[in-house]
């Protein structure tokens, strides 16, 4: 795959990737709400010991990668990035997509629950990259 599929992570997430994985870190901070005022990061207390298999981090993660989040990071407060571009780019590529299979601006903006203007925008956008390319 492409790497620019797969856009890099920042380094609060790419920790968390080297301990679970990426697919359970993203699983993870996709489950947490926002940290207060500061909407592009989520914040987790990674307790020194699970208490019990009821706890949060376990029924996001299981038993295995929770346990393995509690010996690397024991007694923390990890505030990772919410990775919301990621699903933005993934977004912004089908709109892209769709487009070239020959979707109006209004159906696009249908499928992807956005507004005409802003698919329009992000549209522009790609081809306006596409010239400096």
């Amino acid at each position: 795959m492409s790497t620019e599929l797969i856009p890099s992570l920042p380094e609060s997430v790419a920790e968390i990737v080297e301990v679970i994985g990426r697919d359970q870190a993203l699983h993870l901070i996709g489950s947490l709400p926002q940290s207060g005022s500061r909407a592009w990061r989520v914040c987790i207390y990674v307790p020194k010991r699970l208490p019990s298999v009821d706890h949060p981090l376990v029924r996001v993660l299981g038993w295995k990668d929770a346990s393995k989040l509690v010996r690397a990071f024991s007694g923390m407060i990890l505030q990772p990035s919410n990775c919301r571009f990621i699903v933005r780019s993934a977004r912004n590529r089908r709109i892209r997509e769709m487009a070239e299979e020959g979707y109006s601006v209004r159906e696009i903006a249908h499928g992807v629950d956005l507004s005409v203007d802003w698919v329009r925008e992000i549209l522009s956008k790609g081809k306006r990259g596409n010239r400096q390319g």
